[in-house]
């Protein structure tokens, strides 16, 4: 890709940061960003206001985009995390490939105790519940645990290892799916969409955060310290 195809705001932006990170969407961003500052990771400062770009879950994207930049700033680096593929990635030194071993990044918040927690404290005024007030705790977890068990199989309900919480597309057949029927429930209009679901990220129990999303962001991090912007 010539560096004329690309713009000049995106040449701009390599030489500020010197690093580029290549999601399949903005909420991908979000999510990445609650985890780290749950964890307190070091990554929460590479991820505030990162060079990103989209590249809906197409690699050949990024790589074509990533690798005309480098034409003009050869030092470049750049990371890329995408939903899970059938293909195989390509390994190079200057831009990471990986994919999440889950179908995407939000089977890693779609747990039925995470939901549950945040059935109960979403209206809470910490979590910005003053606009359900008419709700309560009882009903709240109520109506979940109905969504939950309408749209998660009978199977996976009794076995966390079952392929169903790794292979479903959590996002659009499940979360979707469960809001809909959570909100419905509660006579309320349905305003928590994928563009929130980062906000289910402080209701994940400790044992259910995935190995998988330290390293991500330990991976982030790392690429992220190599960068050389200009000065």
């Amino acid at each position: 890709m010539a560096l004329r195809e690309i713009g000049f705001d995106q040449y701009y932006q390599a030489e500020q940061t010197g690093w580029v990170l290549y999601l399949e969407g903005a909420t991908d961003l979000a999510i990445l960003r609650a985890f780290a500052e749950r964890l307190r990771h070091p990554a929460t400062t590479f991820l505030e206001r990162p060079f990103v770009n989209y590249i809906a879950n197409h690699p050949p994207k990024a790589r074509d985009h990533f690798f005309g930049l480098r034409e003009a700033k050869p030092d470049l680096v750049g990371f890329l995390k995408v939903d899970r593929l059938e293909s195989v990635l390509q390994v190079n030194e200057f831009l990471v490939e990986r994919m999440w071993a889950r179908r995407e990044v939000e089977n890693y918040l779609c747990q039925p105790e995470t939901l549950m927690s945040f059935a109960e404290h979403f209206s809470d005024p910490e979590h910005g519940g003053t606009l359900f007030d008419r709700t309560d705790k009882d009903l709240q977890r109520t109506a979940m645990k109905s969504a939950i068990e309408a749209f998660i199989l009978p199977e996976a309900l009794k076995n966390r290892s079952d392929r169903w919480w790794t292979d479903t597309k959590a996002s659009d057949d499940f979360l979707d799916r469960v809001f809909d029927r959570f909100f419905q429930d509660l006579g309320i209009p349905n305003l928590f969409t994928k563009t929130d679901y980062h906000r289910l990220v402080p209701f994940v129990p400790e044992a259910a955060l995935d190995a998988e999303i330290k390293e991500t962001l330990d991976e982030i991090a790392k690429v992220a310290g190599r960068a050389h912007p200009v000065e």
